[in-house]
């Protein structure tokens, strides 16, 4: 008699990114698939307005696996999360991951997840996500110059979480939607669910994570699994980059109630316009590298002002 098969489920959130989950999709049907194993695509589409559904066909016919296609119109990423999550409690799925539309995963990234979410007996564990060039775009010396900047400070997070897992600390790693795999029965037990109050700043994957770690989860990182972010060169400018860097500290800050007076704020932002100044005179000698630097810490500190002032990030606003 054969041994059950393990159930995964391959969550995906999508807006409006036909081609992004075309990419996507093919990558699941190339990696390896674990032994023992059945996947089935879990598939939510996030609009008002759903287009993806005249895309089925083509979808299904790019992956070996079986596609659940729902719609979730209430625009938020937390709420299409949801609606994900929900998709695998009916399925009776044994994992659930979650990958973004606009990314790739590595060849063995199922199988790192799963060993390392077997070997190590967690509830929940993520892996580093890398940034890849879009191969059909030319970049601009200021795509590549921010391109650059994300794929260094990538790298330097990836070896710092790496380490972690050598002093026994991994459960510090936050886990983020983009590299991620849940063990069911444990959130059936505990009832974790996205908090849909982060439906425009970001952070409800990391709410996530902090709730299902502090409700007696266990919680991990897989070193080896991999997931590669495409970013298109509307993202690779400096005005992003800045409103990337504000928002996100605004965001952290916020959600671990940890907003600092508007005094300090301010002496902050002057600390940090000050050392953006050296960065930005240090930039014509090294390849302009630390001008970047220089936005991304000025956007920080711009941060820590509206979190003093409590003005959520409205990043994933959705468009008029």
């Amino acid at each position: 008699m054969t041994d059950k098969k393990l159930r995964i489920g391959l969550g995906v959130i999508t807006h409006r990114r036909p081609d992004g989950l075309l990419r996507l999709l093919d990558s699941f049907g190339q990696m390896k698939v674990p032994e023992n194993v059945e996947c089935t695509v879990l598939l939510a589409e996030n609009d008002d307005a759903p287009v993806m559904e005249t895309h089925l066909d083509k979808l299904r016919a790019a992956i070996p696996f079986e596609v659940h296609f729902s719609v979730e119109e209430r625009r938020g990423i937390p709420f299409a999360r949801n609606r994900v999550l929900d998709m695998a409690l009916e399925a009776d799925v044994d994992f659930l991951t979650f990958a973004d539309d606009d990314q790739v995963v590595d060849h063995y990234w199922l199988v790192m997840l799963l060993a390392t979410m077997q070997l190590r007996e967690l509830d929940l564990v993520g892996g580093p996500n890398y940034f890849q060039r879009d191969p059909e775009a030319a970049l601009s010396w200021q795509s590549n110059l921010v391109f650059e900047h994300y794929e260094r400070a990538m790298r330097q997070l990836s070896s710092r979480r790496a380490s972690r897992i050598q002093i026994d600390s991994e459960a510090e790693i936050p886990i983020y939607t983009n590299n991620w795999m849940l063990r069911i029965s444990k959130q059936r037990e505990l009832k974790t669910r996205f908090d849909e109050t982060y439906r425009i700043s970001g952070g409800s994957d990391t709410k996530f994570y902090l709730d299902f770690s502090t409700a007696g989860a266990v919680t991990g990182w897989a070193a080896d699994a991999r997931t590669f972010e495409v970013w298109p060169e509307s993202r690779l400018k400096f005005r992003y980059l800045f409103r990337r860097s504000r928002d996100q500290r605004a965001t952290n800050l916020l959600r671990a109630q940890d907003a600092p007076t508007l005094p300090w704020a301010l002496l902050s932002f002057l600390s940090s316009s000050f050392s953006a100044l050296g960065l930005l005179l240090r930039s014509p000698f090294n390849d302009f590298r630390s001008l970047t630097s220089a936005i991304s810490r000025v956007g920080g500190a711009v941060g820590r002002i509206r979190a003093a002032r409590g003005i959520r990030s409205q990043l994933y606003r959705p468009s008029k």
